[in-house]
């Protein structure tokens, strides 16, 4: 029997009705309004005026930029997507200026030094600015508590990368001592060279670092901000009376760096050393100027004692080898 059409076309949406089929095709804007949005950090990030680098993010006020990073970021994930930045770049760059430059110094190239200083100033310069973007970072409350503790592990990361260092520098010196070869006239010290002793200079070395090992924690645990700052004062102080120390020891050593193999040894190993020393004295200096303005124990703090500690170690292990075992 036949069917008028439009009996047909009714009773055809009433089955469609029926088993859901009559609902249109999303189209791709209905699609993108539904769909769930993924927290995104650089979108939430306060507008480029205000979480400018320098000047211009405290000219926004450090109070605003931080209220709304926490409003729209922080509430979302404990993560800091960092904006684009050059520092990376630049800071390779420099390093390889710097090493190219030393190498062309050690050869006595023309303009060796000059590159070489070329390089050290663009490491200096671009440390500097990128350390002030941290702590504008900071203050704009995007290190939040797994940030810190990023912060933290990335330090012993580091301070890993450093004992590796010193262990293939004691290393050449425990080889060197215990199986001297035929150019060394098969003694340690060579013939004509007289050794560092242990109870000189030295002593009075160890005993410094002794004393700002303690004084460093002291920093850690103390509660009254006066201690804290005094105790790390103290620490950048005994930092720089070592390294003093150390430069009188340089002029008094009978031998010099060219001196076979004892000297080259004896000179990079203390010499590597002392220039972590100074590093850790600038890195508790930084910490101090921190903590003098917001009094809070931050992450620089922790790693810069943390570091700290790691030099005192090493410089048992020096003196241990270079002073004690080498005498």
């Amino acid at each position: 029997m036949a069917v008028p059409l439009s009996l047909q076309g009714h009773m055809m949406s009433t089955l469609a009705s029926a088993n859901g089929d009559d609902k249109k095709e999303p189209t791709l804007a209905a699609l993108a309004k539904e769909a769930p949005k993924v927290p995104n950090a650089l979108a939430a990030l306060p507008p480029r005026s205000t979480r400018a680098m320098g000047s211009g993010a405290h000219a926004a006020g450090p109070e605003a930029a931080r209220d709304h990073y926490i409003e729209h970021t922080a509430k979302r994930h404990p993560f800091h997507v960092l904006p684009p930045s050059p520092w990376p770049l630049l800071a390779g760059w420099g390093s390889y200026v710097s090493c190219l430059g030393m190498v062309a110094w050690f050869h006595n190239l023309p303009y060796g030094g000059a590159l070489m200083s070329l390089g050290i100033f663009n490491i200096f310069w671009t440390s500097v600015s990128w350390w002030r973007d941290c702590v504008i970072e900071g203050d704009m409350g995007m290190h939040t508590e797994v940030v810190r503790k990023n912060f933290v592990t990335g330090m012993w990361a580091f301070i890993v990368s450093e004992a590796l260092l010193f262990v293939g520098l004691l290393w050449a010196c425990l080889h060197l001592g215990m199986s001297p070869s035929v150019s060394l006239q098969m003694q340690w010290p060579p013939v004509g060279i007289e050794a560092i002793g242990w109870d000189k200079r030295a002593l009075v070395m160890s005993a410094v670092l002794a004393a700002s090992y303690y004084s460093a924690n002291v920093a850690m645990v103390a509660k009254d901000p006066k201690v804290v700052m005094g105790a790390l004062a103290t620490t950048i102080g005994l930092g720089f009376m070592f390294l003093f120390d150390q430069y009188i020891e340089y002029n008094e050593t009978p031998f010099t760096i060219t001196d076979s193999a004892y000297g080259t040894t004896f000179f990079v190993t203390t010499g590597f050393h002392g220039m972590h020393v100074l590093l850790g004295s600038i890195f508790l200096a930084c910490a101090l100027g921190s903590y003098m303005r917001t009094h809070t124990k931050g992450a620089m703090l922790s790693s810069s004692v943390l570091y700290w500690h790691f030099v005192d170690i090493v410089w048992i292990a020096v003196y241990g080898i270079i002073y004690v075992g080498q005498y």
